[in-house]
């Protein structure tokens, strides 16, 4: 009997034994089904609970305190080193921009007057169709009426300059206009926009206004000079009604300035009968063509002069410093001299920082009041009507 409850009692262990390994072996298969499944090892790290961090960190004592102060002081010169080097630094394209040319350092000039004829004089205009010519009137003649005299002090040297191929940019020329002294004379390329409206502007200014007389391009293959310029391939009617057109705007116009171009015997005769026609109206010719051929053609009584000194090719700062040199001695050898230049800004602006260079128009008693006794620089500007003869 014994022997049977000590079996019961063993099957009755064995059963619970059984029955807890069974629970204890679903309890685990179910955790393990529902821990989430990661695709690496760093998504295991990053999004396991388990994996927290330290509730304490034990910072161990710098051995070498004064060379970890080092350090930083080091890391924190390199920095301001490296700051200051940054604000030092020029970029090359301000630099550039900084010392570009620019008219507006031109500002304005003092004591500029108008002209006596701002607009043309009725008594000078011939109207023939659309355009308006200059004439003469009895012994007026549009050259002598629309200059400007002025005087010169005894020991100076005469100055005159003219801006050729003016007027193509209008914000521009209004800004030479302003800027330069009025003794300086401007003429007007026949492209230009508004023509009447900046010749009226620039005479309010003060400045004698001419007109480009321009000749056909040496360089015709890759340049041209436009539908205004005389032609070698077109008739003299042509070439005439050309010429007529560009001074024919209506506006007080004392003459022509020649540019660079061809004139030579292949044109000579066209030339001649062109010219002959200013002489006709009452104008100037300025030869500015670089050349001698058209000082040497045979025009009677037609008021003319050649330009000493172009401006034109050449437009750096030691390129104009070079033209202007010459200029000062030719100046003093020949008692004048003609400067024609572009309005390119650096060259006007080295032109108006040359005259400013000139000495002063003082009397015999005014130079001895301020104890001078020799003139630096004798130069004295004047409208190009004041050295032009027939």
């Amino acid at each position: 009997m014994l022997k049977k409850l000590n079996a019961i009692k063993v099957l009755i262990l064995v059963g619970l034994l059984t029955i807890a390994s069974l629970i204890a072996i679903g309890y685990f298969s179910a955790s393990k089904k529902s821990e989430p499944k990661y695709r690496s090892k760093i998504e295991q790290i990053i999004y396991d609970t388990k994996n927290k961090s330290p509730k304490y960190v034990i910072t161990l004592p710098d051995r070498n305190p004064k060379a970890k102060k080092d350090d930083v002081e080091k890391v924190a010169i390199q920095e301001n080193e490296v700051t200051k080097k940054d604000e030092e630094k020029i970029d090359p394209l301000q630099e550039a921009m900084k010392n570009l040319p620019h008219l507006t350092a031109l500002g304005k000039a003092q004591n500029k007057n108008p002209l006596a004829f701002v607009e043309p004089n009725p008594d000078l205009i011939e109207e023939k169709g659309e355009l308006y010519l200059p004439k003469i009137d009895g012994k007026l003649k549009p050259w002598e009426a629309y200059g400007k005299k002025v005087a010169v002090m005894p020991r100076f040297f005469r100055v005159a300059v003219v801006v050729k191929n003016y007027g193509v940019n209008q914000a521009n020329a209004a800004l030479i206009a302003d800027g330069l002294p009025d003794e300086v004379s401007f003429s007007f390329s026949p492209y230009a926009m508004n023509i009447k409206d900046q010749v009226i502007y620039a005479r309010n200014m003060g400045h004698e206004t001419y007109m480009d007389f321009l000749l056909p391009s040496k360089d015709y293959l890759k340049s041209d000079s436009g539908p205004l310029s005389m032609s070698l391939t077109t008739s003299f009617e042509e070439n005439l009604w050309r010429l007529l057109t560009t001074i024919g705007g209506n506006f007080a116009v004392g003459g022509m300035v020649v540019s660079q171009g061809i004139a030579d015997d292949s044109n000579v005769e066209q030339l001649s009968a062109l010219l002959a026609k200013l002489q006709k109206r009452g104008l100037l010719m300025l030869d500015a063509s670089g050349e001698d051929f058209i000082n040497n053609m045979k025009i009677d009584n037609l008021a003319r002069i050649k330009a000493d000194v172009l401006i034109e090719n050449d437009f750096s700062r030691k390129g104009v410093e070079s033209l202007l040199a010459e200029a000062e001695n030719i100046a003093r050898e020949k008692g004048r001299v003609i400067i024609v230049t572009e309005p390119k800004p650096s060259a006007i602006l080295a032109l108006n920082n040359w005259f400013k260079s000139f000495s002063p128009q003082l009397s015999y008693e005014q130079m001895k009041e301020q104890n001078i006794t020799e003139i630096e620089k004798p130069f004295a500007l004047v409208p190009l009507s004041n050295l032009v003869v027939e």
